[in-house]
């Protein structure tokens, strides 16, 4: 089986196969080109699978650390079973480093499929629905303005500003990550300025008529930015009775405000799965304790580079990150685990990690959990918005 990255003639094929793998309609003329890069699997020539390839930064502690975005994982009916979406999960692992990716993100249709390839799911999202007449504890704000592309680097720096604050969210460093017509698209995004002129937060917003005002995105630097937005967002009370905001999660600035009030409800709303490329930048990129800690983690995976024992000594926020290919160990972790544990900001302690598959502690891990607490972690991006 030959894997490789398709030609621009092998659009249609690799399109012929999403199609079918999917059920959806297929148009020659319409589907003669792809969006982003595509890793396929050939079969005796035949394209029998592929998947899309997307670069882009994630903020991990601090660091906006090169990943990649998996999407469009699709396989020939046929042909399924045998091995294809393996072979280009395994390429993608291989090529990692050469590719500076870090980590990986998918939208998984099945947890159980994607944790054979060292893939966890990371964050429940949850959707928060609230009666506009429940807000009116927060006053109404009309100091905002509407993005209408001009303001691109304006918007785009203050992303990056937000994104700084959560774990796994991204940079948005070209316009085609905001919408910039409103009228055309009924698509609304909206920013507003602290008392210095400075932007501080904004919010990104469909109409559902009549149930409903849906928020896509809302992402702000202070609790006066956040308030303001949602007084803002008052003045459609008039045209719907509810106010839905989406990908939220627990702790977050909406979900702690939402939990003060009546007649809130809650329903899922997706989430996604991650895995680590490379083990030994993302612990030197950790943001480590002040007091002083030492843990050894074991390494199980199939990538060799990841596959190991990792000393780490740490003190005033940093860490040393030892790589050795033996020894003894505290915390034992597969690639899923290694996800859950690191990546998804849970706050696990020894008490709750032995109830994750892939997790063995063979020693004192005290350690371990205090350099990776509790963490406000937003992983919403798709290959449409990054």
């Amino acid at each position: 089986m030959e894997v490789r990255y398709i030609k621009d003639s092998e659009a249609v094929d690799y399109q012929r196969v999403s199609a079918a793998s999917f059920i959806w309609k297929f148009d020659e003329k319409e589907d003669s080109t792809v969006r982003m890069p595509v890793l396929a699997a050939f079969e005796e020539g035949r394209l029998i699978a592929g998947v899309e390839i997307l670069d882009f930064s994630v903020n991990y502690c601090g660091s906006f650390l090169n990943s990649v975005i998996v999407s469009g994982v699709c396989s020939q009916p046929e042909y399924r079973r045998m091995g294809g979406i393996r072979e280009i999960m395994k390429k993608i692992g291989e090529t990692a480093i050469e590719n500076d990716w870090t980590m990986g993100f998918l939208h998984p249709f099945s947890i159980e499929y994607y944790e054979k390839f060292g893939y966890a799911n990371l964050n429940r999202m949850f959707a928060i629905k609230i009666p506009f007449e429940r807000l009116k504890n927060i006053p109404r704000n009309t100091d905002v303005t509407l993005y209408t592309g001009e303001q691109f680097e304006e918007l785009s720096e203050l992303h990056a500003k937000c994104a700084l604050k959560e774990n796994l969210m991204t940079l948005r460093e070209e316009k085609k990550h905001f919408c910039d017509t409103p009228l055309e698209n009924a698509d609304y995004t909206y920013f507003r300025r602290d008392k210095n002129g400075v932007a501080d937060g904004y919010v990104r917003f469909t109409l559902i008529r009549p149930e409903e005002l849906n928020v896509e995105e809302l992402f702000a630097l202070t609790p006066e930015a956040v308030y303001g937005l949602l007084g803002f967002l008052r003045n459609y009370d008039g045209i719907v009775k509810n106010l839905r905001v989406r990908k939220q999660y627990q702790g977050s600035d909406i979900a702690c405000i939402a939990d003060r009030i009546d007649g809130v409800s809650y329903d899922y709303d997706g989430g996604a799965a991650g895995r680590i490329y490379n083990m030994q930048r993302l612990l030197e990129c950790n943001a480590y304790p002040e007091e002083y800690g030492i843990f050894r983690l074991k390494c199980i995976d199939e990538f060799e580079r990841n596959n190991g024992i990792f000393e780490i000594e740490y003190q005033n926020g940093k860490a040393t990150v030892t790589k050795k290919a033996e020894g003894d160990y505290d915390i034992s972790l597969t690639p899923p685990a290694a996800a859950r544990l690191l990546l998804a900001g849970e706050g696990h302690n020894a008490q709750t990690a032995v109830y994750i598959d892939g997790v063995e502690i063979k020693g004192n891990a005290d350690a371990f959990f205090k350099a990776f607490p509790y963490r406000h972690t937003r992983f919403v991006d798709s290959p449409w918005s990054v």
